[in-house]
């Protein structure tokens, strides 16, 4: 009989008092992708660390081959924590080193694992530079470039577009085929049924099923999460013929475009690499003054040439988990039109969430009760909600989230609309912006390709798009204003 890669038996852990892992048994060949599912909180998270060697367990065993555990031949992928933003994308793929390859050795190491999976990045940009999306993808590369015997990837696909995924297969792929070991850990429960071989279901602190996901469905992996099964349906529409935003001339990429949103509309933006959505993005979220001909919200004319001309406007914006503006995106919400708050008042504001989210880390550790990643979002979601707002800008809102946290934020959507608010989403997964997007823009080379209305366009044709391949809709492209 072959001995695992792997082998996790028993493995306890108790945060505070409160157990979080009451008995976890893994096994993980060479040659397999092992997905590990489960509900926030259940200790996904705290399992990897553990077998990173980065917490240490209350009890259980961990082997590799047979043998003693060894850290050293494990490598953790959390982007809860990337690497330093200053180091380059060669700095970041080997910061373990331990010296023994050369800066040449490196550098050629580099350009050999970008060129032979095709991932477009410059071995000398620093991280700082990147999209959150792209600095994701440089953990891929290191992945090749600084081999270990076993992968454990921590919610790495969150962010991810339909291209960017499959060279994370393809990756995971070549990974296989040199016989190392990968545990998966994500909430998109379709992408491990075609990522993983096997796939375990974590809930109350154990495995209770494990799965062979040729053989599963999302249902079946759902209802072993949850106890019955949880199905994502589409937000109802609630949109109107108010127009509530106006946006024209919206410089980008050397050309401009304009759209226009309605009162209790959902807008979804799509484009591959570089096509000018981040424009439209940070443009909305006032980083890019002096990108704008004519702005106007409910009506009312007005600059966003900062981030703080946002509250005024009555614009909220819910960033992505990775940004660091968060706070002081949370501070300006709770200014929304309070003309009495000036600028120095959200500073300050921004500067107490600061502390105080130091201080719940602090805390938490302290007490050793810390929120999981869905945890955390599910609490920033629901303070957002409540904003009186008429315009909501969000950023990769359901990072996170397990499926369950999904079908309840699918019903805040419904709510918010229902409000009369106008929403434009930006997120890389196309099945979301299918789900609940009234209408969605594409753009290409900062200019206006093509708009669809709700059912005129499938999640096979947006991973299209994001793949950079040519799509031919089955309707009209062009909504009518």
């Amino acid at each position: 009989m072959t001995v695992p890669l792997l082998t996790v038996r028993d493995l306890r852990k108790a945060f505070g008092g409160r157990p979080v892992l009451e008995g976890i048994n893994l096994d993980v060949a060479r040659g397999e992708v092992l997905g590990v599912v489960g509900p926030n909180g259940v200790g996904k998270s705290t399992t990897a660390s553990i077998i990173a060697g980065q917490t240490p367990a209350d009890w259980g065993t961990l082997s590799l081959e047979g043998g003693p555990m060894d850290p050293s031949r494990v490598m953790l992928i959390d982007p809860e924590h990337m690497a330093d933003p200053n180091m380059t994308v060669a700095e970041v793929m080997f910061r373990h080193d331990s010296g023994t390859h050369s800066f040449v050795e490196q550098m050629h190491r580099v350009r050999q694992v970008l060129a032979e999976t095709g991932i477009e990045l410059r071995p000398t940009v620093r991280l700082a530079d990147l999209t959150p999306s792209e600095r994701r993808m440089t953990e891929v590369v290191r992945m090749l470039a600084d081999p270990r015997d076993l992968i454990v990837m921590d919610e790495l696909s969150t962010g991810l577009n339909a291209r960017e995924i499959e060279e994370l297969r393809y990756a995971l792929n070549l990974t296989v085929r040199a016989s190392r070991g990968v545990i998966y850990i994500t909430h998109q429960l379709e992408e491990a049924l075609q990522v993983c071989h096997r796939i375990a279901v974590v809930r109350n602190g154990k495995v209770i099923a494990t799965f062979i996901s040729a053989e599963t469905t999302v249902e079946q992996l759902t209802e072993a999460m949850f106890g019955s099964a949880v199905r994502l349906t589409e937000a109802a529409s609630h949109t109107t013929d108010d127009r509530i935003l106006d946006v024209r001339g919206l410089a980008s990429s050397g050309s401009s475009l304009s759209f226009q949103l309605n009162r209790g509309e959902i807008l979804g933006f799509i484009g591959s690499r570089d096509s000018g959505v981040d424009d439209v993005k940070h443009t909305l979220l006032g980083r890019r003054p002096g990108s704008l001909e004519h702005l106007a919200v409910a009506g009312q004319p007005g600059r966003l040439d900062a981030p703080r001309d946002l509250p005024g406007l009555g614009i909220a914006v819910l960033t992505s988990m990775s940004d660091p503006e968060g706070d002081t995106h949370t501070a300006r919400n709770m200014a929304i039109l309070d003309d009495e708050v000036d600028e120095e008042m959200v500073e300050d504001t921004a500067s107490i969430l600061s502390l105080l989210r130091k201080a719940e880390a602090r805390i938490s550790t302290l007490l050793n009760r810390p929120l999981s990643t869905g945890q955390r979002r599910w609490q920033q979601m629901q303070e957002f909600a409540k904003k009186n707002a008429n315009v909501m800008v969000m950023v990769q809102p359901s990072d996170g989230l397990d499926v369950s946290a999904q079908k309840r934020f699918i019903s805040m959507m419904e709510d918010i609309t229902d409000r009369g608010v106008g929403v434009v989403l930006f997120t890389s997964r196309e099945d979301e912006l299918h789900r609940f997007c009234d209408r969605i823009i594409h753009v290409e080379h900062g200019q206006i390709q093509a708009e669809w209305a709700k059912g005129q366009i499938t999640i096979e044709e947006l991973q299209q798009i994001s793949r950079q391949q040519p799509v031919e809709p089955r309707f009209e492209q062009r909504v009518a204003w």
